[in-house]
């Protein structure tokens, strides 16, 4: 879902994300759990992030939307990029990268 997010260049609606998601070829999320998945960002955030830091997923409750701050859209797409590139790092084991 953050992915998504930051492919959207940092924003996106509510609406959006579950239409997306509801029909994605890989990994669709069911209606009743995309809220829940969304909101497990801001857990894993509490969970590994930084203290001090502001959220990384803000939640607009009236125009159900969702943010994330522009100066962490740049890291979050090399990340992804950088995950693309070695999916070894996804997997968490270690081995070498893909070539």
């Amino acid at each position: 879902m953050l992915r998504r997010i930051t492919e959207l260049g940092g924003a996106s609606t509510y609406d959006e994300v579950q239409q997306y998601f509801v029909t994605h070829p890989t990994t669709p999320i069911p209606l009743s759990r995309i809220g829940g998945t969304l909101t497990s960002v801001k857990a894993v955030q509490r969970r590994v992030g930084p203290d001090g830091v502001g959220p990384l997923l803000q939640r607009d409750e009236r125009a159900r939307g969702y943010r994330v701050d522009d100066v962490l859209v740049a890291g979050l797409m090399r990340a992804f990029a950088m995950a693309d590139a070695r999916l070894d790092l996804l997997r968490g084991d270690g081995s070498s990268p893909v070539t």
